[in-house]
């Protein structure tokens, strides 16, 4: 058997983060330029980036396209960045990949990920690829390749201390990206859109302009309350406007509100949602719950009629496009998973907006005040926003250490939430939770990760 990929990549340091694209650029032309077998998107943004990669992926897919899908960080093994028609490549295969790309020792754990993704996709016969940036943009690998399209989410405040200290900044660092045929924007205010214009590369429009994605049913067990459909599409290109925060009112599992419940028994399917692209029309019952995902179909269903308008993919099929849409699996954001008659509702929210969507959701839910919270971090995340956020919600709190060079310690985590009790790790976290209220577990994919990985809940 092979040596591991992880164990291959191990000493490439997954932390270490060197700006510049020479590297990727370099070993992409001495082995002969793999990106250019296949069209490519690439998606970025502060928040949504994995989840509307997914929906694209899976849109994409259901047309008859052969896609190949790379995203990060992955939850529970390294092998589901890397997916050709929704398969996770062969831990052999990037094993094998990794271990030849030795020639390169100055690419960074990341930037190998990235190379090999692009081999295996070339080799694979993939016609689309659907890239997520790992972080920013501008430095970032997946940015060595010309893309068809690109796709911007939002803009936060995430990774300021390489992106720069304020939102421009970041904006600048994501815009840098947008390169390509079309440059499609989910959502901006005032404060990024001149920056924005003033950075990208390619023309650009909103995703307003391309589709609508409005609630069909509002019934029980929908966690829907007062939710604001998406807008609708516009052609006055850049003034159309598409809602600043799409987190204010979320669509997620909420079941019956009983004294004592603890979550829901069974996965709720997810509201139903009426869609037009580009004047394809249908119905479909969205998996990912939370308001915000419904700007991130939004955002894909825009990138896949742009794609179709350049001649990427087929000429879309409202049929298809629900197909798409139902088949998308993306683990580990508003998902309930039992452990040993434990309910648990993980949520890899990392960052300030992230964790203000996954507040709002568990309003909508009636979870105020009715769970607990198991939390950790990384020491680049805003702890004191986060914790200022969740800690009036919950009942009591748990924090444990992360298996990871970059997490905090438990004392600092705990500061952050008086009164909090510290385990040294996620096994003893799990064995500790109460049976009588279900737990959320939130603060970083890293910590979601984990739990998925003693419960099995990974396809959940």
């Amino acid at each position: 058997m092979s040596v591991p990929a992880a164990e291959l990549l191990a000493p490439r340091l997954e932390q270490r983060i060197i700006p510049g694209l020479d590297r990727v650029t370099v070993a992409l032309d001495r082995l002969g330029h793999p990106e250019r077998a296949f069209a490519s998107v690439l998606v970025v943004g502060t928040n949504g980036k994995g989840a509307t990669s997914a929906l694209l992926e899976s849109i994409l897919s259901a047309h008859g396209v052969r896609t190949g899908l790379y995203t990060s960080p992955h939850l529970v093994h390294i092998e589901e960045r890397i997916r050709v028609d929704g398969r996770c490549i062969a831990p052999d295969d990037l094993a094998a990949l990794v271990d030849a790309l030795g020639r390169f020792p100055e690419l960074s754990y990341f930037e190998t990920l990235t190379v090999a993704a692009l081999q295996h996709f070339a080799a694979s016969g993939v016609q689309v690829a659907v890239l997520e940036a790992g972080l920013g943009g501008r430095w970032d690998a997946v940015n060595a390749v010309e893309p068809v399209l690109s796709l911007l989410t939002n803009v936060g405040t995430d990774h300021q201390a390489w992106l720069g200290p304020t939102r421009g900044h970041v904006a600048a660092e994501k815009a840098a990206a947008l390169r390509g045929r079309e440059a499609i924007v989910g959502v901006w205010d005032g404060e990024v859109e001149p920056v924005i214009r003033a950075h990208a590369e390619a023309p650009l429009s909103l995703a307003s302009a391309w589709a609508e994605v409005t609630i069909a049913v509002r019934g029980p067990g929908s966690g829907l309350r007062n939710a604001e459909p998406s807008p609708g599409p516009s052609t006055s290109g850049l003034t159309g406007s598409v809602t600043e925060q799409p987190h204010e009112a979320p669509l997620a599992s909420s079941g019956p509100r009983e004294e004592g419940w603890a979550g829901p028994r069974t996965p709720d399917p997810g509201p139903h949602v009426d869609f037009d692209a580009t004047g394809v029309h249908g119905r479909a019952i969205l998996p990912l719950l939370g308001a915000h995902q419904l700007a991130n179909l939004q955002l894909a269903l825009a990138g896949a009629a742009a794609l179709s308008r350049h001649g990427a993919m087929p000429a879309l099929d409202g049929r298809a496009v629900a197909r798409g849409i139902e088949a998308v699996r993306w683990p580990g954001r508003l998902q309930w998973v039992e452990h040993e008659g434990r309910r648990l509702l993980l949520d890899g929210a990392h960052n300030r907006e992230a964790t203000a969507a996954l507040c709002a959701a568990l309003d909508t839910m009636g979870l105020e005040g009715r769970v607990d919270l198991l939390f950790s971090c990384l020491q680049d995340k805003p702890l004191a926003a986060m914790a200022a956020l969740l800690a009036p919600r919950v009942c009591t709190v748990t924090v444990v250490r992360l298996d990871s060079p970059r997490a905090l310690p438990t004392h600092e985590l705990a500061a952050a939430f008086p009164g909090a009790a510290e385990v040294p790790d996620v096994a003893t976290a799990l064995a500790m939770l109460s049976r009588e209220r279900p737990t959320l577990a939130t603060g970083s994919l890293y910590l979601v990760g984990a739990i998925l990985g003693v419960t099995g809940g990974i396809d959940g």
